[in-house]
């Protein structure tokens, strides 16, 4: 890749032409003329910054404006598990480091990385001074520059920054024609997006030529050849998010990582695209759980199977729908209703979580059941068998586990959450810590089994030495969660309404044992209603505060079903359907507007 180029004619740096014509566009040098941008050159320095390298904020760059030429800059902040999250994207024609300039402070809470080949001008302070001094109107679009960017941050208070270009780089061999990134592209053309893919052909294009490139499309693929060609290191630099392919069939490459590209990179981990030729997610390539921390995500891509190009397609375009769906004992049973009611509307649902009940069935969505499956086991679960019928001396719990633990095992077997066909996760409260446990990897049953395991009914679940509780106990709606990998709007049921417990008798703990049993004939709350309430509504804040995070909420009243009526299995379908099909077509589905043209609409129902 070629950056543009300068010369010196005696002590004065000249540049070409098309360097002052590009200044131009800057909203900083708006309308200063010629002597202003003659100014700015003779003041400014000119460096390159590669793909994933770290804008030093030392020496000359310590207090400096820099103006992006060609390749853009991400600004970083450290997360709260230790990584780093992009906040901000700053496009070629932008400027960044006029903060530094007008406060003097010497501190500087974010990360600068070049996204891509980056070409840069430096101005000191002392120049920048010199500049205004002799050409005001710079400082007063300076100010218009800053104004905006307060004013786009108050209206789109989003930290999200969504990536453009990817470099898709095989990591086995036999897969650089593998036409992947093609099939992903022709389908992001078809949800109305400008997509293309470039491969070794345009090696020898300009940094110049790239930038405008990039411009004219949304979405661009780098497609990459040998792990350690010019043009695979020229793809790396190049991109705001690295796919790494894989055949589920082979090895995974024991340094997947060993290469400089990645090693010089300062943004995030690469996600894994595992291809599965047969067909079966379940097939996971050798050193896979000894790879898996070296990646973000993975998702399962399988031959001949468009829905998981469409799939993976709306996860690069930041439509991919989040599902979740909240705890709720037997009045979970209505998200099976929503589901129906949102599948006839022609949703689909790329990424799935949820707690206890709404985890279990949000698991067999993203096994793929069909909505007849699922019907069938969930009623062969909950209403035929009974889990918790296997009552114990209550040591620990009221219930020994055993029945549901085994129910769980029989139906979703041995499959790792890692291998199921899409992504999916559940939530379970851990005492040892105080924390949310996420559940993404490991057994999926006992991942379920740590999710539903209320406090005081069922025994907890030891985890690495930790124990482990049903998750509504502390996020009974994990919509945060989802928000924290989601790409895309995110739709959530709620089966909690106001489900309260009430008693008329002020001295009803008092009573005796038989005037208790006679008030539990009345519909008093017996010990497993209390518990069973007890063990979410320590998140009712919680559910309350995530909720602003969803898009598109149902929220079936369920008047006559309570936390254990699992008889009332038809009635609880039944009603969630029908409260989902009233908000669709009181809404005039616009569903279809979120993942296939246009931006993630937020609809007026949201609470």
């Amino acid at each position: 890749m070629a950056f543009i180029s300068s010369f010196k004619v005696g002590r004065e740096t000249v540049y070409p032409e098309s360097l002052r014509e590009r200044l131009r566009g800057f909203p900083l040098l708006a309308d200063v003329g010629d002597a202003a941008l003659r100014r700015l050159l003779s003041e400014a320095n000119w460096f390159g910054l590669p793909g994933g390298m770290l804008l030093k904020r030392d020496g000359e760059n310590h207090r400096a404006l820099f103006l992006v030429v060609t390749g853009s800059l991400g600004v970083f902040v450290d997360d709260e598990k230790g990584g780093k999250r992009l906040v901000a994207h700053i496009p070629a024609g932008e400027t960044v480091g006029e903060m530094s300039l007008i406060s003097g402070e010497d501190s500087h809470s974010a990360q600068l990385v070049a996204l891509r080949d980056t070409e840069l001008l430096r101005i000191s302070q002392e120049g920048f001074e010199s500049l205004i001094a002799r050409h005001p109107l710079v400082m007063m679009n300076l100010m218009r520059v800053l104004v905006k960017r307060l004013q786009e941050t108050t209206q789109s208070p989003s930290d999200k920054v969504r990536p453009k270009t990817f470099a898709l780089i095989p990591l086995q061999e036999g897969l650089g024609d593998e036409p992947i990134a093609r099939r992903i592209a022709s389908v992001l053309v078809q949800m109305g997006s400008k997509a293309a893919v470039l491969d070794a052909n345009s090696a020898e294009q300009s940094a110049e030529w790239f930038n405008a490139f990039e411009a004219a499309h949304d979405v661009v693929f780098y497609r990459g050849d040998a792990p350690d060609s010019a043009w695979t290191q020229l793809c790396l630099r190049q991109a705001d998010r690295i796919l790494l392919l894989a055949d589920a069939d082979r090895p995974l490459p024991l340094r997947p990582l060993d290469l400089p590209a990645f090693k010089e990179r300062a943004t995030g981990l690469p996600q894994l695209l595992l291809l599965h030729r047969s067909g079966n997610t379940e097939e996971l390539p050798e050193h896979f759980a000894l790879r898996s921390g070296l990646f973000e995500s993975h998702h399962h891509v399988r031959a001949h199977n468009m829905d998981d190009i469409r799939r993976l397609a709306r996860f690069i375009a930041g439509r991919a729908i989040g599902l979740v769906l909240a705890g709720g004992g037997a009045r979970g049973f209505a998200h099976i209703g929503v589901i129906k009611a949102l599948m006839e509307a022609g949703v689909p649902f790329d990424n799935l979580g949820g707690t206890s009940m709404g985890g279990i069935i949000a698991a067999g969505i993203a096994l793929e059941w069909s909505l007849d499956e699922l019907i069938a086991r969930t009623r062969e679960v909950f209403v035929k068998s009974n889990p918790l019928s296997d009552y114990t001396i209550p040591l620990i719990a009221l219930v020994r586990g055993k029945k549901v633990s085994s129910l769980l095992r029989e139906h979703f077997g041995d499959i790792r959450i890692e291998e199921m066909p899409r992504p999916f996760f559940c939530v379970s409260s851990d005492l040892t810590s105080g924390r949310i446990h996420v559940h993404r990897a490991g057994p999926l049953w006992r991942a379920l089994r740590a999710s539903v395991a209320l406090p005081g009914i069922l025994p907890p679940v030891t985890h690495h030495g930790h124990l482990l509780v049903d998750g509504g106990v502390m996020n009974n709606l994990p919509v945060d969660v989802m928000a924290q990998r989601s790409t895309g709007p995110i739709i959530a049921s709620d089966v909690t309404g106001e489900l309260d417990i009430r008693v008329t008798d002020e001295r009803y703990g008092e009573r005796p044992w038989w005037w208790l049993v006679w008030q539990r004939m009345r519909g008093s709350p017996s010990i497993l209603s209390i518990l069973m309430r007890s063990g979410t509504v320590g998140s009712e804040a919680q559910r309350r505060l995530v909720r602003e995070q969803v898009n598109y909420l149902f929220e079936p009243p369920l008047p006559d079903i309570g936390l254990r009526d699992w008889k009332k299995f038809d009635q609880a379908v039944a009603e969630g359907y029908e409260h989902a099909q009233g908000v669709i077509e009181k809404h005039g589905v616009p569903l279809t507007d979120v993942w296939a043209e246009g931006p993630a609409v937020t609809l007026p129902h949201r609470r």
